[in-house]
């Protein structure tokens, strides 16, 4: 069986955001963190226990960024993934889901995957539409929200379970090959072990570079973006401490507090 996991490296959520002079898109400083996106790693933990069931399954890991995005790779390989593939590309302008899942759709389509795991979202975008984006392109079935998924070898599907609205949850079963962008609560990601880790310093990752210019895939656009305002204004109380409770009273009376 081969599978692949589609990763995103993303920042720590503590680091803030400027917006550029054109304000067209919001970047990070030189100093800024960056790690696995959280979704993205329980989807890689997902893929190794299949392995351990299913012997002699490949798992590859691949991921869109600048070069920086290779730490990110190479973490999944000290976790115990196979092989790693970065699709380089260095802007900081804004990446559409759409432009991502066209330039990893036609990595996948001569790999002939089994099946293709994902995050069910980013933690920086949130949007959620790569990974169903990715499946609609590749002509292939998918399912989000995904907290338990099971293989069946002899069928050649896959059985899962879905997190719908409300606490309702459905079952599906979809033919491989097949997308499944999985939720944070069906598994606890393992931490790297040493002979994986020292098995990922001498493991090459792939670099690809495309050629195919992304502006002729272009299907929307950020007119602007800008800082979040901060309007509230505060009141200074003066007076007696007597004098200030009075006034106190008198403004939650007439905010309707009391």
């Amino acid at each position: 069986m081969k599978i692949l996991v589609c990763i995103k490296q993303v920042p720590d959520q503590e680091s803030r955001p400027t917006v550029n002079q054109a304000k067209t898109w919001a970047g990070y400083d030189e100093n800024a963190s960056y790690w696995i996106n959280r979704y993205d790693e329980h989807a890689v933990e997902e893929a190794l226990r299949i392995r351990e069931m299913i012997p002699k399954t490949v798992v590859d890991i691949v991921s869109l960024g600048p070069e920086r995005v290779k730490s990110a790779i190479k973490r999944c390989i000290e976790m115990g993934a196979d092989r790693g593939f970065h699709l380089y590309y260095d802007h900081d302008d804004y990446l559409s889901p759409s432009i991502k899942s066209r330039l990893i759709a036609e990595f996948c389509k001569n790999q002939e995957y089994d099946l293709i795991l994902t995050g069910v979202m980013s933690e920086d975008m949130m949007s959620g539409q790569t990974g169903p984006m990715i499946a609609a392109r590749l002509g292939v079935p998918s399912a989000a929200s995904v907290i338990k998924l099971e293989i069946n070898p002899e069928k050649q599907s896959i059985q899962v379970e879905r997190e719908l609205d409300s606490g309702h949850r459905c079952s599906m079963e979809l033919l491989l090959p097949a997308l499944v962008a999985v939720q944070s609560g069906i598994n606890r990601p393992r931490y790297p072990s040493l002979s994986n880790v020292m098995r990922a310093k001498n493991t090459e990752i792939t670099e690809i570079r495309g050629t195919v210019s992304t502006s002729a895939y272009e299907y929307e656009t950020v007119e602007r973006i800008s800082e979040v305002g901060f309007n509230r204004t505060g009141i200074r109380l003066e007076g007696t401490p007597a004098e200030k409770a009075a006034a106190l009273w008198q403004l939650l009376h007439e905010k309707f507090l009391l």
